[in-house]
């Protein structure tokens, strides 16, 4: 098989579903593997802000709903903690907590979690330092769980792709990977990135707001400001590298899309789409 020839698995990753779950709460984590299988997937991304416990019992009761649906758990999107704080005893306790789930996640069966990078600026350099002097030390806790440790370009000082490539070279773990989301890259650096990220990557967030035959992807900011980046372009970048792991659908079209037609609607459009696309590499 030839890296071109290679086919992806389109997955979700959960925070497609944070309107439902966090702001409207018609929906629950327990509801999300059933929301997920709906759509045909077989591969999910759980969010750490979508846990209301972390007790055995709960943990159980959310492992079975992954399994009677028959979905495999790429990863947990970890959002807390903050590995750039000058503050060492903030910084250490920070740490500390995100080691926990590397445990929680093998207690699910998940296959890696995300940390972010922190609150630093792309020019700060004793922040790097930090961040990867953070990063070492979870890829060692990650080896010894067996669950990967993965960097996303998540603002802050991962909003510089050189900085991502400084990161993955200064910890040189195999257990430390990445997880590239083809619409955070600010600006014109989305290639770039992509091309920084794609030979690391373990899993892949994609963000489908128009369904353009090209590829084109182009919407508007929180910030008020025009986005662009290319689609087909980001999947060419990751067959490239060889990556054969899944692609997880993290939003399905614009906001004010999303609220007229419903999460589920535009996910699974953007599958659709997705699909169409990829057959034409």
């Amino acid at each position: 098989m030839t890296k071109g020839d290679r086919v992806n698995d389109i997955g979700i990753a959960g925070w497609l579903f944070h309107r439902s779950i966090r702001r409207d709460r018609t929906m629950t984590l327990l509801d999300l593997p059933g929301a997920c299988a709906a759509l045909g997937v077989r591969t999910v991304e759980l969010v750490s802000s979508f846990f209301p416990s972390q007790d055995a019992a709960y943990l159980r009761e959310l492992r079975a709903a992954l399994r009677a649906h028959g979905l495999r758990t790429r990863g947990i999107a970890v959002d807390m903690g903050d590995i750039a704080n000058a503050d060492e005893d903030a910084r250490r306790v920070d740490l500390e907590a995100l080691k926990q789930w590397f445990h929680l996640a093998r207690a699910l069966g998940a296959e890696a979690i995300r940390v972010n990078s922190g609150a630093a600026r792309p020019d700060d350099r004793e922040a790097l330092a930090r961040i990867t002097a953070g990063y070492r030390e979870l890829a060692e806790e990650a080896e010894h769980t067996g669950v990967h440790l993965l960097i996303e370009n998540h603002g802050g000082a991962s909003a510089d792709p050189r900085n991502i490539r400084a990161f993955l070279e200064g910890v040189g773990s195999p257990w430390f990977r990445s997880c590239p989301d083809t619409g955070n890259f600010p600006g014109e650096t989305w290639e770039e990135g992509m091309r920084v990220m794609a030979p690391h990557a373990f899993s892949c967030h994609l963000k489908v707001y128009t369904h353009s035959a090209d590829g084109a992807q182009r919407w508007t900011g929180r910030d008020g400001q025009p986005r662009a980046y290319d689609l087909r372009r980001c999947l060419q970048i990751l067959r490239e590298a060889g990556y054969a792991g899944p692609l997880c659908v993290e939003a399905g079209a614009t906001d004010d899309a999303v609220e007229a037609a419903g999460e589920a609607a535009s996910a699974r459009e953007a599958i659709r789409y997705l699909r169409g696309l990829l057959a034409t590499l």
